[in-house]
């Protein structure tokens, strides 16, 4: 019993960090083989790189794709890379990840959160369903 109380308040411990992060905000985007290169026209090799290939797509280079949202919040260079640290894919939405990086389209979800405004963390999960 007392192990069970002493995972929970682990847990709950752990949890805290998080908890100070808000909701900021929410978009949906199409993955497409746009967004699987750099700017360079270099292959793309990791997931949260490809998608912020896809803000940089959608707010610098105008390459929105049918289903693309706009975000208030990666409009800028350093903004974006923020990206690369912060993504998470939901759980039971691995498969988005494999799928993309095969090189086949996706439209996903992905969920910003964040401290005082700032980005800190992208949940993403599949768009369609």
């Amino acid at each position: 019993m007392m192990r069970i109380v002493t995972l929970c308040l682990s847990a709950c411990m752990l949890a805290v960090p998080a908890a100070a992060q808000q909701f900021m905000g929410e978009y949906f985007t199409s993955i497409q083989a746009e967004d699987m290169r750099n700017s360079r026209g270099q292959p793309l090799s990791d997931f949260c790189a490809i998608v912020q290939q896809d803000r940089a797509n959608y707010h610098r280079f105008g390459v929105r794709h049918q289903g693309d949202q706009g975000d208030p919040f990666f409009g800028s260079r350093e903004m974006r890379a923020r990206i690369a640290g912060s993504c998470h894919l939901m759980s039971g939405s691995e498969y988005v990840a494999e799928w993309v990086l095969t090189g086949r389209p996706r439209y996903i979800w992905v969920r910003i959160f964040g401290v005082n405004g700032v980005p800190t963390a992208l949940w993403i999960s599949e768009g369609a369903g």
